[in-house]
């Protein structure tokens, strides 16, 4: 059986209608939800690169398909120059929060490639900033904290899932150190990106009590219009 064959045949077995409806509640995308359990499409993933599968033999007809192609990656013993050429080819289909996400929690390794990420920020294409942001969250900003954040600042885009994904960094930010987080929150002038970094920190167990009254006197409070 061909790859195409063995991809098509899975899916459709593993998905559920009622799964697919639900999640179609969540995420917005322009490919058919088939409704499946990431896990099972990891384990997929897994087994296609123990047969030796052709990551460019993959079908991306639907979300699931999206998401096996990116969980192929991250499983593929393949060097990180070859994985940087797999991530190109797939960026294209990433047109939803949910797809960017759980393929970029699979890109391990791939530290020697940081420039790729760095400059997917300077992009038009609005999940390719987040694609980019959301791995050096997962994987930089914990060691490189300081460089993280001011590229994240830099990022020019008012795309919804964008500066959500700067909140999202910057809220992370607060559980690695918490008063220089304090001091460059203020610096935020973005309403939304500064009021959400600061409700997502209240909200982590990492951020401890005691200073999440202080940090929450530091959200925007924005006129009311006439």
């Amino acid at each position: 059986m061909k790859i195409k064959e063995m991809v098509k045949d899975y899916i459709e077995k593993v998905s559920d209608p009622k799964k697919a409806e639900f999640a179609k509640g969540l995420i917005s995308t322009k490919y058919e939800i088939k409704g499946t359990k990431t896990r099972n499409i990891d384990d997929f993933a897994k087994s296609l690169v123990r047969i030796g599968a052709d990551f460019y033999e993959l079908p991306i007809d639907n979300y699931e398909e999206v998401l096996l192609a990116g969980c192929f990656i991250g499983h593929s013993k393949a060097s990180p120059e070859d994985k940087i050429k797999m991530i190109k080819k797939l960026l294209p289909y990433i047109d939803n929060w949910g797809a960017c996400d759980a393929v970029v929690s699979r890109l391990k390794g791939l530290e020697s490639q940081r420039h790729f990420f760095e400059e997917l920020l300077n992009s038009d294409k609005p999940f390719y900033v987040r694609f980019g942001i959301v791995w050096l969250m997962k994987y930089q900003l914990k060691d490189d904290m300081k460089n993280v954040l001011n590229l994240v600042k830099a990022v020019k885009n008012d795309h919804f899932y964008v500066k959500m994904a700067s909140a999202w960094c910057y809220a992370e930010a607060f559980a690695y150190d918490y008063d220089y987080m304090y001091k460059f929150i203020q610096t935020i002038d973005d309403v939304f990106i500064r009021n959400k970094a600061i409700q997502k920190a209240c909200e982590s167990f990492r951020v401890v009590d005691a200073k999440k009254k202080e940090l929450r006197a530091l959200k925007i409070v924005e006129k009311k219009k006439d």
